[in-house]
């Protein structure tokens, strides 16, 4: 049985500013310092992923894992 990568949570993007530090991480973490290309390159991604607003302390924007 094939598993299905599903939206598993996050606060969301609205709460986040346009400008900061921002990180996807996945077997690797890379940085970002505008939400918009952050969004991007999380979009793209086809693998267990979370997206992160590290600019004050650590806050889960999104996170996708398989189930």
């Amino acid at each position: 049985m094939k598993k299905k990568l599903k939206y598993y949570g996050g606060q969301g993007l609205c709460y986040s500013p346009n400008i900061g530090k921002f990180q996807v991480k996945t077997t690797k973490v890379k940085e970002f310092d505008k939400l918009r290309e952050a969004v991007d390159y999380y979009n793209s991604l086809h693998e267990e992923k979370a997206l992160w607003d590290v600019t004050t302390i650590p806050e889960l924007l999104e996170c996708h894992c398989y189930f």
